[in-house]
């Protein structure tokens, strides 16, 4: 009996800590799989990248801001420096697969996937700025410059990697080869984490790129030359 099931995930990547969560790809009985036929239809894949909502936050002390720094696990070597501003936010990516399933005779089902919706980015990006500094004054537009660079640099570095997210998605999804599995829903759970298996570096190396360009423009240099802009910091 062929039928055809929608299987889900999600996995998200804290902007603080620029962790990728790893999944463990399932592998496939060599002899199972050559029950399985592979289907002739490549898979429809699509991916949505969203850009994210940027919330001004001006409601923190500097002692608050410090508190979320630390609770976001940013690393800091700028020793002697107070946050006076701080760009928070998530890297989503989630994924719907479509999965085409056969029962077989001897039991057990085989399973390929037909289709992938996924989507990328941010669902919010908050800026912070120190609550002695009032909208509109000097030192507030001073902080809210430099951490608008870094919402630039997240959604830079998202326009940059989506492409390549979304071609390693179509080469991961095109190369899958059906799996068997006692039930539809495992055989189904084993293409999600093969396919999300193979996406996942990715995410690595945009970390790693969102990670480098950050460290341009935080650097004591250029906190200085920002801070001489604005008297009584």
């Amino acid at each position: 009996m062929l039928g055809i099931m929608k299987f889900s995930g999600a996995f998200s990547l804290f902007a603080a800590t620029w962790l990728a969560a790893a999944w463990l790809a399932v592998g496939t009985p060599a002899h199972a799989a050559a029950r399985c036929p592979q289907s002739d239809a490549g898979p429809d894949i699509s991916l949505e990248v969203t850009t994210g909502r940027v919330v001004y936050d001006n409601a923190r002390s500097r002692k608050q801001l410090k508190v979320l720094q630390n609770n976001g696990k940013i690393s800091s070597s700028r020793r002697g420096w107070q946050p006076i501003g701080l760009t928070l936010t998530e890297l989503q990516f989630r994924m719907n697969i479509s999965v085409n399933t056969l029962s077989q005779p001897g039991g057990g089902n085989c399973a390929v996937i037909s289709g992938v919706k996924a989507r990328l980015g941010f669902g919010k990006i908050t800026v912070y700025v120190d609550k002695r500094y009032r909208r509109g004054s000097c030192q507030y537009n001073s902080v809210l410059e430099h951490e608008n660079e870094h919402v630039e640099i997240f959604r830079e570095t998202l326009d940059q990697y989506a492409t390549l997210v979304e071609d390693r998605l179509i080469e991961a999804a095109a190369n899958l080869k059906p799996v068997f599995a006692k039930t539809a829903q495992h055989a189904a759970q084993k293409l999600q984490n093969t396919l999300q298996s193979k996406v996942e570096p990715m995410f690595k190396k945009m970390n790693q790129a969102i990670d480098r360009k950050n460290d341009t423009i935080d650097t004591p240099a250029n906190y200085k030359r920002e801070q001489k802009r604005c008297p009584k910091w």
